[in-house]
Protein backbone atom coordinates (compact mmCIF):
# COMPACT_ATOMS: atom_id res chain seq x y z
CA UNK A 1 0.00 0.00 0.00
CA UNK A 2 1.58 3.08 -0.94
CA UNK A 3 0.85 6.56 0.54
CA UNK A 4 1.99 10.40 -0.39
CA UNK A 5 3.87 13.13 2.47
CA UNK A 6 3.82 16.28 2.25
CA UNK A 7 4.75 19.54 3.69
CA UNK A 8 1.98 21.88 3.33
CA UNK A 9 2.52 25.14 2.33
CA UNK A 10 1.72 27.67 5.07
CA UNK A 11 -0.95 29.98 3.68
CA UNK A 12 -2.55 26.55 3.44
CA UNK A 13 -1.79 24.86 6.65
CA UNK A 14 -4.35 26.18 8.55
CA UNK A 15 -6.98 24.93 6.69
CA UNK A 16 -5.70 21.63 5.93
CA UNK A 17 -5.33 21.37 9.54
CA UNK A 18 -9.77 21.11 9.49
CA UNK A 19 -9.35 18.23 7.63
CA UNK A 20 -6.92 16.62 10.32
CA UNK A 21 -9.31 17.44 12.98
CA UNK A 22 -10.88 14.79 13.58
CA UNK A 23 -7.86 12.54 13.32
CA UNK A 24 -6.29 14.79 16.14
CA UNK A 25 -8.82 14.98 18.62
CA UNK A 26 -9.36 11.00 18.62
CA UNK A 27 -5.46 10.07 18.60
CA UNK A 28 -4.72 11.90 21.96
CA UNK A 29 -6.39 11.82 25.57
CA UNK A 30 -7.86 15.08 26.58
CA UNK A 31 -5.16 15.71 28.93
CA UNK A 32 -2.51 16.14 26.03
CA UNK A 33 -4.86 18.11 23.64
CA UNK A 34 -4.20 21.82 23.57
CA UNK A 35 -7.57 23.76 21.43
CA UNK A 36 -7.93 23.46 18.18
CA UNK A 37 -8.36 27.05 17.71
CA UNK A 38 -4.77 27.09 19.42
CA UNK A 39 -2.88 24.84 16.47
CA UNK A 40 -4.94 26.70 14.13
CA UNK A 41 -3.89 30.78 14.95
CA UNK A 42 -0.48 29.17 15.30
CA UNK A 43 -0.11 27.59 11.49
CA UNK A 44 -1.80 31.06 10.50
CA UNK A 45 0.41 33.32 12.21
CA UNK A 46 3.52 31.32 13.47
CA UNK A 47 6.23 31.04 10.25
CA UNK A 48 8.15 28.40 12.26
CA UNK A 49 5.11 25.31 12.98
CA UNK A 50 4.29 22.94 10.09
CA UNK A 51 2.12 20.90 8.75
CA UNK A 52 2.76 17.36 7.44
CA UNK A 53 -0.03 15.20 5.65
CA UNK A 54 0.26 11.42 4.79
CA UNK A 55 -2.34 11.08 2.27
CA UNK A 56 -3.65 7.88 0.00
CA UNK A 57 -4.67 9.30 -2.92
CA UNK A 58 -6.98 12.32 -2.14
CA UNK A 59 -7.87 10.88 1.24
CA UNK A 60 -5.63 12.38 4.14
CA UNK A 61 -5.19 9.54 6.88
CA UNK A 62 -2.27 11.00 8.81
CA UNK A 63 -0.08 13.96 9.59
CA UNK A 64 1.97 15.69 12.04
CA UNK A 65 2.87 19.18 13.22
CA UNK A 66 6.44 20.55 13.84
CA UNK A 67 7.83 23.19 15.25
CA UNK A 68 11.27 25.01 13.76
CA UNK A 69 13.16 26.12 16.40
CA UNK A 70 15.79 27.93 14.07
CA UNK A 71 17.31 29.76 17.21
CA UNK A 72 18.17 26.68 18.87
CA UNK A 73 19.32 24.46 16.18
CA UNK A 74 16.55 22.22 16.45
CA UNK A 75 12.82 20.64 15.65
CA UNK A 76 10.31 19.96 17.57
CA UNK A 77 7.42 17.05 17.02
CA UNK A 78 4.46 18.50 18.66
CA UNK A 79 1.59 15.96 17.13
CA UNK A 80 2.28 12.82 14.80
CA UNK A 81 -1.23 10.81 14.49
CA UNK A 82 -2.37 7.99 11.94
CA UNK A 83 -6.37 7.39 11.09
CA UNK A 84 -7.27 4.24 13.01
CA UNK A 85 -8.08 2.40 10.36
CA UNK A 86 -4.55 3.00 8.71
CA UNK A 87 -2.55 1.85 11.77
CA UNK A 88 0.33 -1.23 11.97
CA UNK A 89 0.67 -0.94 8.03
CA UNK A 90 4.27 1.16 8.23
CA UNK A 91 2.70 4.27 7.73
CA UNK A 92 3.69 5.70 11.04
CA UNK A 93 7.04 4.85 10.45
CA UNK A 94 7.09 6.23 6.78
CA UNK A 95 5.28 9.62 8.19
CA UNK A 96 8.22 10.31 11.08
CA UNK A 97 10.95 9.59 8.61
CA UNK A 98 9.31 12.18 6.46
CA UNK A 99 9.03 14.21 8.72
CA UNK A 100 12.50 14.18 10.09
CA UNK A 101 13.94 15.05 6.91
CA UNK A 102 11.26 17.78 6.63
CA UNK A 103 13.11 18.88 9.81
CA UNK A 104 15.72 18.95 8.48
CA UNK A 105 15.29 21.27 5.56
CA UNK A 106 13.02 23.74 8.17
CA UNK A 107 16.48 24.05 10.79
CA UNK A 108 19.40 24.78 8.79
CA UNK A 109 22.57 22.52 11.23
CA UNK A 110 19.64 21.26 13.11
CA UNK A 111 21.22 18.93 15.59
CA UNK A 112 18.20 16.55 15.50
CA UNK A 113 13.78 16.44 16.43
CA UNK A 114 13.10 16.15 19.85
CA UNK A 115 9.26 15.00 21.27
CA UNK A 116 7.49 14.22 24.36
CA UNK A 117 5.94 10.67 25.37
CA UNK A 118 4.65 9.44 28.58
CA UNK A 119 6.77 7.69 31.14
CA UNK A 120 5.86 4.00 32.17
CA UNK A 121 3.86 4.20 35.91
CA UNK A 122 4.21 1.67 37.96
CA UNK A 123 0.52 1.67 38.77
CA UNK A 124 -0.82 1.50 35.34
CA UNK A 125 -0.05 -1.98 33.48
CA UNK A 126 -2.47 -2.14 30.91
CA UNK A 127 -1.63 1.22 29.56
CA UNK A 128 2.34 0.80 30.53
CA UNK A 129 2.21 -2.20 27.20
CA UNK A 130 0.80 0.73 25.26
CA UNK A 131 3.69 2.96 26.42
CA UNK A 132 6.66 0.47 26.46
CA UNK A 133 5.49 -0.20 22.58
CA UNK A 134 5.46 3.47 21.21
CA UNK A 135 8.64 4.10 23.27
CA UNK A 136 9.95 0.80 21.50
CA UNK A 137 8.73 2.34 18.46
CA UNK A 138 10.85 5.27 18.34
CA UNK A 139 13.83 3.55 19.75
CA UNK A 140 13.76 1.50 16.20
CA UNK A 141 13.87 4.97 14.45
CA UNK A 142 16.95 5.61 15.83
CA UNK A 143 15.13 7.75 18.89
CA UNK A 144 17.08 8.30 22.35
CA UNK A 145 15.62 9.44 25.58
CA UNK A 146 17.46 12.62 27.12
CA UNK A 147 18.55 11.38 30.78
CA UNK A 148 18.21 12.87 33.90
CA UNK A 149 15.46 15.04 32.58
CA UNK A 150 12.32 15.31 34.67
CA UNK A 151 10.20 16.80 32.27
CA UNK A 152 6.12 17.74 33.28
CA UNK A 153 3.54 18.14 30.14
CA UNK A 154 1.24 21.28 31.15
CA UNK A 155 -2.54 20.01 31.11
CA UNK A 156 -4.43 22.96 30.03
CA UNK A 157 -7.47 21.38 31.19
CA UNK A 158 -6.71 22.50 34.24
CA UNK A 159 -5.46 19.19 35.27
CA UNK A 160 -2.33 17.74 36.80
CA UNK A 161 1.37 18.00 34.87
CA UNK A 162 1.73 14.39 33.26
CA UNK A 163 5.08 13.29 33.92
CA UNK A 164 7.02 12.66 30.32
CA UNK A 165 9.97 12.13 28.86
CA UNK A 166 11.56 14.24 26.26
CA UNK A 167 13.43 11.99 23.55
CA UNK A 168 15.81 12.85 20.40
CA UNK A 169 16.20 11.62 16.50
CA UNK A 170 19.45 12.94 16.47
CA UNK A 171 21.04 14.41 12.91
CA UNK A 172 24.63 15.41 14.81
CA UNK A 173 26.66 12.36 16.68
CA UNK A 174 26.58 14.05 19.58
CA UNK A 175 27.79 12.48 22.55
CA UNK A 176 25.60 14.62 25.35
CA UNK A 177 23.72 17.53 24.95
CA UNK A 178 24.65 20.52 27.10
CA UNK A 179 21.96 21.73 30.28
CA UNK A 180 21.69 24.82 29.23
CA UNK A 181 20.45 23.60 25.58
CA UNK A 182 18.19 21.48 27.59
CA UNK A 183 16.64 24.35 29.82
CA UNK A 184 16.60 26.43 26.54
CA UNK A 185 14.83 24.12 24.87
CA UNK A 186 11.75 23.22 27.46
CA UNK A 187 11.24 26.92 28.05
CA UNK A 188 10.62 27.06 24.22
CA UNK A 189 8.48 24.52 24.55
CA UNK A 190 6.76 25.69 27.36
CA UNK A 191 6.19 29.44 26.19
CA UNK A 192 5.84 28.75 22.22
CA UNK A 193 3.82 25.89 22.06
CA UNK A 194 1.66 25.87 25.38
CA UNK A 195 1.74 30.06 25.73
CA UNK A 196 3.42 30.38 28.99
CA UNK A 197 6.01 32.90 28.56
CA UNK A 198 5.91 33.65 32.60
CA UNK A 199 6.93 30.34 33.11
CA UNK A 200 9.91 29.84 35.82
CA UNK A 201 12.91 28.19 35.90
Amino acid sequence: MSFEFSLVEKAKAHAYFKQVEGIYLASFPESQIRPTEMITRMLQFDPNYHLILAQRYDTIVGFSLLYAFKDLNAAFLDFMAIERAYRDRGLGSSLLRYTVNASKQLVTNSIGMIFEIEREKATEHDMNRFRHRRIRFYRRLGAKVFDNVHYMLLNLHRGDPEDMHLMIIQNQDLAYLEKSFVIRIIKGIYRTLYDCPHLKF
